[in-house]
């Protein structure tokens, strides 16, 4: 099984001191995510279409083995609820179009509101007009999904069903394709000022899925050849970067070591700052004794 783990989005001030050293311009914050991530969910796709120069910087900026997932814009799942959207899919497609080789799957998010009934029509006139260069995941917000009808349909179309672990709602873990997509999304309770650290227990919820994971590998061993994505929000406990190790930690993987970079970075700045001081210090004292000598030889 191909295991992609990280983070919902990168761009986070609050992570500035906990993930990344604090004089780390954000421009620079991708490629820094990179050397210890080699996943990212994009979520500002989902409020605009970004320039191919943006998409551009995203491929340069990380390695060759980097992967994206990357959300559907919301004018096309929850503006026009998937209808008469060929004009937005295009442009979409188009910007995307740098990243196609490092791209898992597209992240098609249906609002709370759209239920199976009314909404698996539009689904099915939405497939024709995909590009077939991505692959695609649905993460549906309401129950009357999780059926047999929705499940054949995704299988016949090779597209994921997401599992979604939020507080309202919980995705059963239903595999329709070789690509399983998690996303812990948790609530919105926690405060943006509080992303940096741990602020909720989720060992419960991480754990669940854990075992889900396992009993998918062991399916994986007749034969399914899995690629997994698991992506950790910031409002699932309260900074991404630690809830993905505690999921490394519960798989016995390699937990991210960024703590110890970060430390190793301050460590060298103390010792910088030190060395500098005493710099300082001692042509203080040079320029005092200087003067000191003039004074006495006048």
């Amino acid at each position: 099984m191909n295991l992609y783990i990280g983070c919902s989005g990168w761009s986070y001030s609050g992570w500035k001191g906990t993930f990344y050293p604090k004089e780390l311009d954000n421009k620079n914050w991708l490629s820094y995510y990179a050397r210890f991530f080699k996943f990212v969910e994009v979520d500002s796709t989902y409020y605009n279409i970004p320039s191919r120069y943006v998409v551009k910087g995203w491929r340069d900026k990380t390695p060759d083995d980097f992967r994206f997932t990357l959300k559907f814009p919301k004018e096309i799942t929850h503006g026009k609820r998937l209808l008469d959207v060929s004009k937005h899919l295009v442009p979409f497609f188009y910007a995307l179009e740098p990243l196609v080789d490092k791209t898992l799957m597209l992240l098609i998010q249906l609002p709370p509101y759209l239920t199976e009934k009314v909404g698996f029509e539009y689904i099915e006139n939405l497939v024709s007009k995909l590009d077939n260069r991505f692959m695609y995941a649905l993460e549906v917000r309401e129950s009357s999904w999780f059926s047999d009808k929705v499940s054949d349909f995704l299988k016949e179309n090779s597209m994921s069903l997401v599992w979604s672990v939020r507080d309202e709602l919980k995705t059963p873990p239903i595999v329709t394709s070789n690509q399983i997509y998690i996303r812990f999304i948790g609530d919105r309770s926690i405060n943006e000022k509080d992303f940096g650290k741990i602020v909720k227990d989720r060992e419960k919820e991480t754990k669940e899925y854990v075992d889900h994971i396992k009993r998918t590998y062991q399916d994986d061993a007749n034969g399914q050849h899995h690629q997994m994505a698991i992506a950790f929000n910031n409002h699932f406990a309260g900074f991404g970067p630690q809830s993905a190790n505690e999921f490394l930690r519960l798989i016995n993987k390699p937990e991210v070591d960024w703590k110890g970079a970060l430390q190793q970075k301050q460590r060298r700045q103390q010792v910088g700052s030190t060395s500098l001081a005493a710099k300082n210090q001692k042509h203080q004292q040079q320029q005092q004794q200087t003067s000191i000598s003039d004074f006495t030889h006048y």
